[in-house]
């Protein structure tokens, strides 16, 4: 196993950087807002690879989780992670895991099908268990959840997956990571 090298802790915050730079822009539609969250963790994950993008990710997630603005709205606290938008927050480490592990398998000639598809099925896991966590906190049906937190954003993240998927393999290529 590789040993982690100071440049593996700089590119980790980095990303987390661009994670925290990323959910400042949000739209607020509701409960629910439009945010570049997803396309910062996607983004990371594809340039990073799944060690390092969980990490990346997980100290974001921590940043957030002990109090400063780095969720969407400039919120942040264990409230945001224990409330009705939290699955969105949570998922995005199994998110970064599974993106990251097809960046690292799709290395080898470095087969953008695979991690757009990777990518697409990374936006559709944070959005499924974003329902899942609001369902519970606000005490809906799962029909009323996927209604507000599945279908009217899948398509949107999606897109944010096909550009962080584009870019993200450029940039890990100019990165040699």
């Amino acid at each position: 196993m590789k040993k982690f090298t100071t440049r593996d802790i700089i590119v980790c915050a980095l990303m987390s950087a661009v994670m925290c730079v990323c959910s400042m822009f949000t739209i607020p539609t509701g409960l629910i807002s439009v945010t570049l969250s997803v396309f910062g963790v996607l983004i990371s994950a594809v340039i990073l690879g799944r060690k390092r993008a969980v990490i990346a990710t997980a100290v974001f997630i921590l940043l957030g989780a002990v109090g400063l603005p780095v969720f969407s709205g400039m919120r942040g606290g264990l409230g945001m992670l224990a409330g009705p938008t939290g699955g969105f927050i949570w998922s995005y480490i199994p998110m970064a895991f599974i993106v990251g592990l097809a960046s690292d398998k799709a290395v080898g000639g470095f087969r953008l099908p695979i991690v757009i598809a990777a990518c697409f099925a990374g936006a559709a896991l944070c959005d499924a268990l974003g329902a899942v966590q609001y369902k519970f906190v606000m005490g809906t049906g799962f029909g009323a959840a996927f209604g507000a937190c599945f279908a009217p954003f899948i398509l949107l993240d999606c897109a944010k997956g096909l550009v962080a998927a584009a870019l993200g393999v450029k940039i890990r290529k100019i990165l040699r990571l």
